[in-house]
């Protein structure tokens, strides 16, 4: 693997996090993340979970060399927008996913969502950066829908998966089977008190409607969160996890909880997975992305959040199999902090590898960043 070249693809100054590439036709490549106020220029913390986030793009032309500097809203509402993740089908139809926070005023979760579900899994805050002082609770995800490229959205309700109860979410790429069919992965609760497993979620229309097809992960012990499905040219379906500890638990260091990453695989087109297992070595503080490359190699990459701070990848075999053993390639490294990651990557027309996270600068500004590959 060679490192070619990193650029900026959208710096704004405000907090800019969560990208996605896609290609929304033969010469439009788009770059979805979220985008925020900055709290710190205000004396405020950093936060993932801010009133102002929305969820938007922005194009390129000419494979990825620039993108445009006005980003297009997809999503932007009274909540903060998560995670944008995108998938053009065989139709041409673009679907956009993410979760959302609702906000309360403070001392008021409790009642607007169900004391046992907010005092475990609902967040409060002081007034802090410009924020008023308030109660917050993940109510969940949802797709909307682009039939025109990417012009205009329809935003479809938030899913329920059976079986978990409210505030699932989302962080990986709709899969499209050969049948049509559709498998979103997504992460949730079973029961207030357990930790997070993981599930997917299946459509027969395009996108339109959902249900629970099955579940990929669980452990009493262990959260599986964040999870990717990647389908290998075989058609085994492998789902990668952001594995932690209890991170919720009284005294316990949130960076101290990180595992290593976990994967379960399906034969029957994800209808049934394997048990999770560890793989050894591979530190999994983000998650992560797999992206099939023409040459049959898959190229896999993730964030890394302890020192030295910064982005990785490694190029596996077609089924993943040398996960544990395939060099570890370092595309960046003495990042600020470990604020960052959220990898994705496309191949580009000249098959070099495009890959986008988000990282902070210097100054603590987050932005947006490319970086180029030869990923042989």
């Amino acid at each position: 693997m060679e490192l070619l070249e990193r650029k900026t693809i959208y710096c704004d100054g405000e907090y800019v996090s969560f990208p996605n590439l896609a290609w929304l036709d033969n010469d439009t490549l788009a770059c979805f993340f979220r985008c925020a106020k900055d709290r710190q220029r205000d004396g405020g913390a950093v936060t993932h979970i801010d009133p102002t986030a929305k969820d938007v793009f922005v194009v390129s032309k000419d494979n990825g060399e620039t993108f445009s500097t006005e980003p297009y809203t997809v999503l932007d509402d009274d909540m903060s927008e998560q995670d944008p993740c995108v998938a053009v089908l065989a139709s041409g139809r673009v679907l956009m996913t993410c979760f959302r926070w609702q906000f309360a005023p403070k001392g008021e979760g409790g009642r607007v969502w169900g004391e046992a579900l907010f005092k475990r899994y609902g967040r409060s805050r002081a007034a802090d950066g410009g924020l008023p002082a308030s109660d917050t609770f993940n109510i969940g995800f949802s797709v909307s829908v682009s039939d025109d490229k990417g012009k205009t959205w329809r935003h479809l309700p938030v899913i329920q998966p059976e079986g978990y109860v409210p505030g699932s979410a989302v962080r990986g790429n709709i899969v499209e089977l050969p049948d049509g069919r559709l498998l979103l992965p997504f992460y949730g609760v079973k029961e207030i008190g357990w930790l997070a497993s993981c599930g997917i979620m299946e459509s027969q229309d395009q996108g339109e409607s959902w249900r629970f097809l099955s579940e990929t992960a669980f452990d009493r012990e262990k959260n599986f969160l964040e999870p990717a499905l990647f389908r290998a040219q075989s058609g085994r379906l492998i789902s990668l996890f952001r594995t932690q500890s209890d991170f919720l638990k009284t005294g316990v260091d949130f960076e101290s909880t990180y595992l290593n990453l976990h994967i379960s695989v399906s034969t029957d087109n994800g209808n049934t997975f394997s048990p999770a297992r560890e793989i050894p070595g591979l530190f999994g503080s983000n998650p992560f992305h797999a992206l099939q490359l023409r040459n049959g190699k898959v190229f896999v990459s993730y964030g890394y959040r302890r020192a030295p701070f910064g982005i990785r990848a490694k190029v596996c075999d077609p089924e993943l199999s040398d996960l544990a053993a395939a060099p570890e390639f370092i595309v960046v490294a003495g990042a600020p902090n470990g604020d960052l990651g959220y990898t994705h990557a496309v191949q580009l027309k000249d098959d070099r590898v495009l890959l986008t996270y988000y990282i902070a600068a210097g100054n603590g500004t987050r932005r947006i960043e490319g970086a180029f590959l030869n990923a042989d």
